[in-house]
């Protein structure tokens, strides 16, 4: 266009050849697919898969990115219709704000993985605990120490928001003093360079202002993300979500050296007419999204899969034993565990096959009676696997946490047994229920965390909203709280009888007793028997060595030995079920 400049170049019709709608179409079809697949994620947000991710992160992360995206997607067919200077400011603040935005939560989402990780490492080694992982955080005066006593996110949201601010500052400072954007004012000597306009609107995305945005790039994909894979690679979770955390980490790699190139290098000017630069950078978007969003709807649906198995499996053990051992209705699910030796005897002396006694076998395995045998056993080996591999170590930790608290008191208790089993129970909802101070809440209803919060909401929050106890305030040290009486469990949680948290002396809430926690046990027990309980036994069944189940008979019983379905960590706690 002879005579034309980037500053009085008019807009043209919009480019509609097969490469033109190609573009737009597929920028539609993946919007809408997309869309669809953040709301089938939001609507299913309380599976714990997703729960344990923080989606809205990772969805405000891509909801930025995805804008970014759609501007390179539309560049080709729609750009030609703008004026030159306008489309050139449209790529530089987009560039410059929403994507090193994205790029800062979606890195802070990812980051969430190897938090989460770390902090589930506490289910398992109890010395990590402190009084301050259970929400009892004292005041620090210092911004460091508010900072170190903010929750995870909390302080990444301020790190990102101190970053984004810098970045926005960076970004409307260099706009304002390089001239060739606004030729009336700016720094002398950046100003537009080229003879032709092709050189012009070269020129005009390339520059010093353009790298700060590229900075938060290269930190993300070579600094951030290289640490990440390595920290991430020995975890190995159930959820897919190491592998969706590496494969986005991998599918940034290539972004900013491939920019750098399509911006820099003449041998691609002739690319860059049908594949702009930036969209390098929208390759590694459009990765991320389907990770991030479709990587957790395949679990979902996997997840639905093996909660039917689950209870297909319960169905069928339940006929098989209502048909083969006592004629009698099947146990309920919360019913104490069956003799299983006694059970697969009397399958044999009735005369099943082998092929039946098999099938029962498996299926037992998945019931309710299996998982309360592990639970009343010993659950050590269980809690290891839910907080190092599900990220629900929380669930089984309660468990356990409530028998012992059951057992350490009477079904009924006395006016003087009152106060000392309500701070116990206080402790447990501060530690597993309460939203403000436990670091990995219950999966439970709003009508039972309601319920839950009218009786020790109050006392916790005067608990542990305040570090310094007042004498005339209702509490007191546990150094004069009454000892364990004899056969209290002294093996839970170390928050529990923690000599630096005072301890509740109030009014204890009418009708507190022994069952408060009995409705949430029940749904938690039914999360894990349909969430951890099965993939527990299948991956002991995957990490197993042998071969072959044997089937070992005498006069007087049938044992199977289960070498083929358990690893030897796990063989000696659920050997005793065969």
């Amino acid at each position: 266009m002879e005579g034309h400049t980037v500053y009085n170049l008019p807009s043209s019709p919009p480019i509609w050849d097969r490469l033109g709608v190609f573009y737009l179409s597929f920028c539609i079809i993946w919007t809408i697919l997309l869309i669809s697949g953040m709301t089938f994620c939001w609507l299913n947000r309380d599976v714990p898969l997703i729960r344990v991710r923080g989606i809205f992160w990772s969805f405000l992360a891509i909801g930025l990115l995805h804008v970014y995206w759609i501007l390179g997607q539309i560049t080709y067919p729609i750009v030609p219709t703008m004026p030159g200077l306008l489309s050139v400011d449209i790529q530089y603040f987009a560039m410059g704000i929403y994507f090193p935005l994205g790029i800062a939560l979606f890195q802070a989402s990812n980051l969430r993985f190897l938090h989460v990780a770390r902090m589930q490492r506490q289910f398992v080694y109890p010395e990590l605990r402190s009084s301050m992982d259970m929400g009892y955080k004292p005041r620090a005066s210092s911004i460091m120490g508010r900072l170190r006593g903010m929750t995870y996110m909390s302080r990444t949201t301020i790190l990102i928001g101190i970053g984004i601010l810098l970045q926005l500052i960076i970004t409307i400072g260099m706009w304002l003093a390089c001239s060739k954007y606004h030729p009336t004012y700016g720094i002398p000597g950046t100003g537009v360079r080229g003879d032709t306009l092709s050189e012009q609107m070269a020129y005009m995305r390339r520059g010093w202002e353009w790298w700060p945005s590229l900075l938060w790039q290269v930190i993300w994909t070579w600094i951030a993300a290289p640490i990440l894979i390595f920290r991430a690679w020995r975890i190995r979770d159930t959820m897919g979500w190491r592998t969706q955390t590496i494969a986005c980490c991998v599918a940034s790699l290539h972004a900013t050296p491939m920019f750098l190139a399509a911006s820099y290098a003449p041998a691609f000017e002739k690319v860059n007419i049908y594949f702009v630069p930036s969209q390098w950078i929208h390759v590694s978007i459009f990765l991320w999204e389907i990770f991030t969003v479709f990587v957790p709807i395949f679990q979902v649906f996997q997840l639905r899969a093996m909660k039917r198995k689950t209870i297909d499996s319960t169905a069928k053990y339940d006929a098989c034993s209502f048909s083969t051992i006592s004629k009698s209705p099947p146990p309920s699910p919360m019913s104490p565990s069956i003799d299983w030796k006694s059970s697969t005897s009397t399958l044999a002396e009735k005369g099943q096959s082998r092929q039946s006694l098999k099938e029962c076998y498996s299926d037992r395995l998945y019931t309710m009676d299996a998982l309360d045998h592990v639970l009343h056993k010993g659950s050590e080996q269980l809690q290891e696997f839910a907080a190092l591999n599900d990220f629900s170590g929380e669930n089984i930790a309660f468990l356990s946490e409530l028998e012992s608290w059951k057992k350490s008191w009477p079904p009924n208790l006395s006016d003087d047994q009152v106060p000392n089993a309500f701070n116990q129970a206080l402790r447990i909802y501060a530690t597993f229920v309460s939203i403000q101070d436990a670091e990995f809440p219950l999966n439970i209803s709003s009508h039972h965390l309601k319920r839950l919060q009218d009786y020790f909401e109050r006392p916790t929050r005067l608990i542990f909203g305040d570090r310094n106890v007042n004498s005339t305030s209702p509490f007191m040290t546990n150094e004069a709280a009454p000892q364990l009486r004899a056969g209290e469990s002294d093996t839970t949680l170390n928050t529990i009888h923690s000599s630096s948290i005072p301890t509740y002396t109030g009014d204890i809430p009418p009708g507190f007793d022994m069952s408060i926690f009995d409705e949430i046990q029940d749904h938690i027990k039914w999360l894990v028997l349909t969430n951890t309980w099965p993939k527990y036994i299948d991956t002991m069944r995957r990490q197993s060595t042998d071969t072959d189940r044997s089937y070992q008979s005498n006069s007087t019983e049938t044992t199977f030995t289960a070498s083929r379905i358990l690893d030897t960590r796990f063989a000696s706690r659920l050997s005793a079920l065969f």
